[in-house]
């Protein structure tokens, strides 16, 4: 995959465990909307994570869930909090958008993995994709969604796309779909066989929801995942 060096640009902490990043490429960036960087933090070193933009945009951006006990996340938020150019390689990954599809799209992600649903919504919107689209979004709590509002706005400015929270751990007050975000995809729809479905989150919940979907009718070769290459 090509390599290129990368200048940070700013480095964005949204919540307690969340950073937003800006890389700068020193050369232009080619890649489709829904493919991941890997950072290189040494030899035989490669740090995975999806771009959440598009790539008429100049910029690189990333989602990052850290904490101290994740040293895999961690490190890399620290090495560009250090103002060091870094090197990645760009346009990893098989699950980008299948833009000449005429399907309807299911886009499912859990937590962070909101950055890979967010660069293909954007391009969706962008590339005026008038395919009905239905976004999950499942997160452990309520105040882990950062994106909710911008989710919100696609769903209120455009008629064929349809956003849908699901809170694991719901509060007392929460009114919206609670429990697993694969099992929320399952209660709304009978018949799988007409999707093109988009997965990102924990390796261990993909393998779940492919073989739970598939079981609703999903067909293998129409649902993508970049997780499905490791597991």
């Amino acid at each position: 995959m090509p390599q290129m060096t990368c200048n940070v640009a700013s480095v964005e902490k949204l919540n307690a465990f969340l950073y937003r990043i800006f890389l700068s490429p020193t050369c232009t960036a080619h890649f489709k909307a829904g493919q991941y960087v890997s950072v290189i933090m040494g030899e035989g070193d490669k740090r995975h994570f999806s771009i959440a933009n598009i790539p008429s945009n100049e910029l690189i951006e990333l989602h990052i869930g850290a904490t101290p006990d994740n040293q895999y996340a961690m490190q890399v938020v620290e090495k560009m909090q250090s103002g060091e150019t870094v090197e990645v390689e760009i346009a990893n990954g098989d699950a980008y958008l299948r833009e000449d599809s005429a399907r309807p799209i299911i886009l499912m992600a859990g937590g962070t993995g909101f950055s890979y649903v967010k660069s293909l919504l954007e391009q969706i919107v962008e590339s005026d994709i008038k395919n009905p689209v239905y976004l999950y979004w499942g997160v452990k709590e309520y105040s882990h969604f950062y994106f909710e509002e911008q989710a919100k706005q696609w769903a209120n400015e455009h008629q064929n796309i349809h956003f849908h929270p699901v809170v694991e751990l719901p509060e007392v007050h929460w009114q919206g779909k609670q429990g697993y975000v694969h099992q929320a995809v399952l209660e709304e729809f009978n018949d799988l066989s007409t999707f093109d479905i988009y997965v990102v989150g924990r390796f261990e919940m993909a393998k779940v929801a492919r073989e739970d979907f598939i079981k609703k009718g999903a067909l293998i070769d129409h649902i993508y995942g970049d997780a499905f290459a490791f597991i």
